[in-house]
């Protein structure tokens, strides 16, 4: 594509009017509850917060981000409600630009971090945030949303990991090429389907820890439903432990294999890596 793409931010109510365009086409929304009101996008743009668009220039908005200002664990923070871009737009590196704009603000604002909620069982959107962005979390709510009907979360409950982007550059946690054969894993894989094995979490014998997801879910929800419910039961039984255990989410590990890749979050004590 060579069309002209300008990251900005929304200055007028047509920019805004395109930004809603652009919500309903990266997630495949249909209900008009889970589009962000331009009251709302504009307060938050007037009053410490950030709303960016991937605009055209014809004005089409194929890629945006909203955020605001809220807290993280006691901590001022941006919170970034949401960033997508249009599926025609994906993987063209829009959304990490848009992500590197937010923390560019949020940095000159003086703010310690950025926040945002994402689902755990989202391979891609995981390697992204604590990979790439080198986004850490210790924090995970189950059916944050509750039931939705967009293509991404029909059917499924709606659990996120928060994850914190500290302004103060950080580098992932590395792990070794083949770390499933010298990490604990906290979730097992047997015939009749995943479950959560927490041993390792009550001895801390191996730092890191690895939790497997599935490297496919939405082809997963969409053939086997009954199998993907049994991950997101199995990982948020992981996480919940691991975070209660003082455990820390600080870097996503990708190994292919004979039969076919594997995920996995990376985990740590919180004493060892700072958070952020």
């Amino acid at each position: 594509m060579d069309d002209e793409i300008t990251i900005r931010r929304a200055a007028t109510v047509a920019d805004y009017q395109a930004l809603q365009v652009a919500q309903r086409r990266a997630w495949g929304i249909t209900a008009d509850g889970y589009i962000v009101p331009v009251a709302t996008m504009v307060g938050a743009q007037l009053h410490g917060g950030l709303v960016l668009g991937a605009f055209r220039t014809d004005g089409e908005a194929v890629g945006l981000s909203f955020a605001f200002l809220g807290r993280s664990a006691g901590r001022l923070c941006l919170y970034s409600q949401l960033t997508g871009v249009v599926p025609e737009y994906q993987s063209l590196g829009i959304g990490h630009q848009l992500k590197m704009v937010q923390w560019a603000f949020a940095r000159a604002e003086g703010l310690a971090l950025l926040a945002w909620a994402f689902d755990p069982l989202q391979a891609g959107n995981a390697h992204f945030n604590l990979a790439r962005l080198a986004a850490t979390s210790g924090h995970y709510v189950v059916d944050m949303y509750g039931s939705r009907t967009d293509t991404l979360n029909a059917g499924a409950a709606t659990d996120r990991l928060i994850v914190e982007w500290a302004t103060e550059p950080r580098t992932a946690t590395q792990v070794p090429v083949h770390a499933t054969r010298e990490l604990p894993l906290l979730i097992v894989t047997r015939s009749d389907g995943p479950h959560p094995d927490l041993a390792p979490l009550g001895t801390r014998a191996a730092t890191p820890c690895l939790l497997e997801i599935p490297a496919a879910t939405g082809q997963l929800r969409m053939e086997d439903p009954a199998r993907a419910a049994q991950w997101q039961l199995a990982v948020r039984a992981a996480f919940q432990a691991a975070f209660a255990a003082g455990y820390r989410a600080t870097g996503f590990h990708r190994e292919d294999g004979p039969t076919g890749r594997r995920c996995f979050y990376v985990l740590e004590p919180a004493a060892d890596r700072a958070a952020g």
